[in-house]
Formats: structure tokens, sequence, C-alpha cells
């Protein structure tokens, strides 16, 4: 699953000045200059500023009260509700219609995508893999913040077991966090 054009605009949109505000507030980068412009970012460059973000999310509220009157009390709860992420290492263990199946610390994420599916994001389309994301919450859903890494990592057949065992044990009790 993926967010609609309309949603990924949307979280394009508010989450790309949150980062230009940012890289100004903190001097992080000079070679990024108007994110939110969308145009040749260099995601390495990108993820200096995000990371930055996501060690000190108290940077949001300074956004907010930096730009009350330029955005919507929806979006502002929206962008509030990022403080609430959950960054680190994930397994990809599966690929459903609904989002892919990401474990972590004994916890099961079901996490859509924003533009492409995850099948598209991941190296060869193959599964389980491991990536290094950051997880916010988007309306009712999980989605990561654009900028994955990933590590080219091969499971034998027994961990992929344990792995599916582990989905399987969340599912069968309802542990999957579809929402944070």
């Amino acid at each position: 699953m993926v967010l609609s054009s309309e949603d990924s605009e949307r979280f394009y949109n508010l989450f790309l000045p949150l980062l230009d505000y940012v890289n100004k507030q903190k001097g992080i980068t000079t070679r990024l200059r108007n994110i939110r412009l969308k145009k040749n970012l260099d995601p390495n460059e990108v993820a200096k500023v995000a990371e930055v973000l996501w060690a000190d999310p108290s940077v949001i509220d300074d956004y907010l009260k930096n730009t009350r009157d330029e955005i919507s009390e929806r979006d502002r709860e929206l962008i509030r509700s990022w403080k609430r992420r959950v960054s680190g290492r994930f397994i990809v263990e599966r690929i459903l219609k609904k989002g892919a199946i990401l474990l972590s610390d004994d916890k099961v994420y079901q996490v859509s995508g924003i533009i492409s599916s995850w099948d598209e994001l991941l190296p060869f389309g193959r599964c389980p893999a491991i990536i290094e994301a950051t997880l916010i919450p988007f309306e009712n859903v999980i989605i990561p913040d654009g900028l994955l890494r990933f590590f080219d990592v091969a499971f034998g057949s027994n961990s992929r077991e344990l792995l599916r065992d582990e989905y399987m044990s969340a599912k069968e009790s309802g542990k999957i966090i579809r929402q944070l």
C-alpha cells in the first residue's frame, strides 16, 4: 500500500519545509538550499538534516510556533504527531497489500509506502531485509520519513523461520502496530 497521490504530496509539502527550517536553524549543510523545491536533492545531505530533526524533535515545536499563520491546524497536528517517531534498524519480514511488516525490538509494525511500494523500494524485492529508517504517523497509517538505508544481508532458512514465527505470533495476538 502507498499513500494516495494527494496524501503523498501533502506529506512532502509538510516534511520538506520542516527540513528546510531545521537546516537553516541548525546550520547543518550549505549544499541544500530550499529543500522544499524537491529538485536534485542529495539523499545523503537530506538524511543529515533529518538526523538532526529526529535527534531533537523539540525543533518541531519551534517550527510550528514560527509558522503559526502558514499551516492549517490539521497539518499542524500531523506535524506534531511526528514527535512520536520510531527510529532504528528494522527487518522487513514480508510485504503485504496493506504495507510492509517491519520487526524491531519484539515489536511488529505495518508500514505503508509514500509514493513507491515496498516491492519497488527493497533491493531485488527480497525479504527479509534489514533497513534503517524513521517511522512516523500519517493520519491512520505508519510511513517511513522517506530516507531509508538498506543493508545487504542474507538470511538463512532458520532465521527466516524465526522471523516468520514472530510475525505470525503478533498477527494471531493482534499485536501488529498500525498507528503510532
